[in-house]
């Protein structure tokens, strides 16, 4: 997968598979699997939600916790820390053509206002920060998931 570059500045970053994939340290999901996957949270536990944090935004829901707590649905995207580079989180089954410590060392200096940790997805249109995930409120998530099935 390549992730285009915005400016010709820029290396086009190339994602390979993993030899071993990353420990999943978060979910992401965006579009019809962000919706499904909001609708398995508001299914589950309040023990369940306890254990995770979040952020949402148009269109993406982002869940961060142990792996064993992170929910499933068809379309989303594992995400883990590689020791080099700890508070970018990428594919627990893809790296990057360049250094993930370089990386992400370069995406701090070109965003500084996007403060970590942050997550970083082939194919979406941002780097999103991690840095506001909170406990998942059932109430939020519902408005949220509401608003996401009527766009």
């Amino acid at each position: 997968m390549n992730m285009p570059a915005s400016n010709s500045n820029l290396t086009t970053i190339i994602w390979r598979t993993r030899d071993l994939p990353l420990e999943p340290a978060g979910v992401a999901a965006s579009g019809a699997a962000a919706i499904a996957m909001g609708q398995r949270l508001l299914d589950a536990s309040d023990e369940t939600l306890a254990a995770l944090t979040g952020v949402s935004g148009d269109g993406f829901l982002i869940l961060l916790g142990l792996a064993d707590d992170l929910p499933w649905a068809d379309g989303v995207v594992y995400l883990g820390r590689d020791p080099s580079a700890a508070a970018l989180l990428v594919p627990t089954t893809y790296a990057p053509s360049v250094p993930l410590a370089l990386l992400a060392g370069a995406l701090a200096l070109r965003h500084p206002e996007v403060k970590p940790p942050l997550a970083l997805i082939p194919n979406w249109p941002a780097l999103v920060s991690l840095a506001s995930a909170r406990t998942i409120a059932r109430e939020t998530l519902a408005e949220w998931r509401l608003t996401e099935e009527t766009r």
